[in-house]
């Protein structure tokens, strides 16, 4: 199992379409110090309004970083498996005694390094780079990357379960397509909190029963976000609706949810590659 799980390390590594995400979300790092720096040389705001105009712009690359990070983790997992169950690569490592249960937990473990730690070191340079351009850090940023990673180790999962039935096409796909979907219905809900509205509120409440990678990211969303900005928000209603603000915590029951979540669609893997003719 732990070879498997470095073998997998090895070759994510060495895909094409991996190294294209990374760069791409390098790029996105760079322009973050090039926004921060123009932003703060020609913005006229200062103090509280300034520090709001910062920590308003970082949720929102931030939110497009875990768009990139998702898009990483969904295609490197369904290319890992898919690609070896299609080529036949994972027919002759299974001749050799080794379960199966015991590949698709190796091949987790290694892209869950991979996807694992790029979340944290491309998270963490995109959080320094904006502390050493404009001087300004969110209050909890490692509990933020924490769930961020989460998020992405989720849909990690998801995309690693339906390869093993699906290709790695359709698979990523419908693992990309869910991730989208799960945001959408998280701001319909925020949006029906707003309008206090029950049928709106009931939809997000079951797109976060289906996929929680919405949740996962409004519980990031809140540690990333300044007392000063919460405080602004709570004065005026209509920020409530803005779907780049959470103004409270998500309840621990979401956050143990998302880990049975990924516990149970893991297990619905396993269970496919044994029932699998390979």
């Amino acid at each position: 199992m732990l070879e498997i799980c470095r073998l997998t390390i090895i070759e994510s590594l060495r895909r094409r379409l991996t190294l294209a995400l990374v760069g791409t979300t390098l790029l996105l790092v760079a322009v973050t110090g090039w926004a921060f720096a123009e932003i703060g040389r020609v913005s006229s705001l200062q103090g509280i309004e300034r520090f709001s105009q910062f920590s308003i712009l970082l949720l929102f690359l931030m939110l497009l970083f875990t768009g990139m990070l998702a898009l990483t983790a969904v295609f490197t997992a369904a290319a890992a498996v898919a690609g070896e169950l299609e080529s036949g690569v994972a027919a002759a490592v299974l001749a050799r005694p080794l379960r199966r249960g015991s590949y698709l937990i190796g091949k987790w473990l290694g892209l869950a390094a991979v996807v694992g730690g790029f979340a944290l070191l491309a998270g963490a340079g995109e959080l320094y780079v904006v502390s050493r351009v404009a001087a300004y850090a969110p209050p909890q940023p490692v509990a933020a990357l924490a769930l961020i990673m989460a998020q992405a180790l989720l849909l990690m999962t998801l995309s690693m379960s339906l390869a093993t039935r699906l290709s790695a096409v359709t698979s990523a796909i419908i693992a990309t397509s869910a991730f989208f979907l799960a945001w959408m219905l998280g701001t319909i809900d925020q949006m029906g909190v707003a309008l206090r509205y029950p049928t709106l509120m009931t939809v997000g409440e079951i797109g976060k029963i289906l996929l929680p990678t919405n949740a996962l990211w409004q519980a990031a969303e809140y540690y990333l976000e300044p007392s000063s900005l919460l405080a602004m928000a709570r004065s005026f209603g209509i920020f409530v609706q803005n779907p780049f603000v959470a103004l409270s915590p998500q309840p621990p029951a979401v956050l143990v949810w998302a880990g049975v979540w990924c516990l149970g669609v893991f297990g619905i893997g396993m269970w496919e590659l044994a029932r699998r003719q390979i």
